[in-house]
C-alpha cells in the first residue's frame, strides 16, 4: 500500500462513516454505563472491554501497520 492508497481510502466516505460509528458506539457504550454501572457487574465488563476495543481501533496507526 502506497501513502496515496492509504490517503484515499482515509478520505474515502465509507472509510469516514465508519470510523464516525466507531465513535458513536464508544459514546453510547459510556453513557449506558453512566447509568447502568453496577447492576450487572459482568455487562460492565464487557461494556468497559468494548470500549477499550473500539478505542484502540479509533487509535490505530493503519499507516505504520502497512509499511511493516
Amino acid at each position: 500500500m502506497t501513502l496515496s492508497d492509504f490517503k484515499d481510502w482515509q478520505s474515502h466516505p465509507i472509510t469516514k462513516a465508519f470510523f464516525i460509528a466507531v465513535s458513536n458506539k464508544i459514546e453510547g457504550l459510556k453513557q449506558e454505563l453512566s447509568y447502568q454501572a453496577g447492576e450487572t457487574p459482568r455487562f460492565d465488563s464487557m461494556k468497559v472491554g468494548a470500549i477499550q476495543a473500539l478505542r484502540d481501533l479509533n487509535d490505530a496507526d493503519f499507516l505504520e501497520e502497512t509499511q511493516a
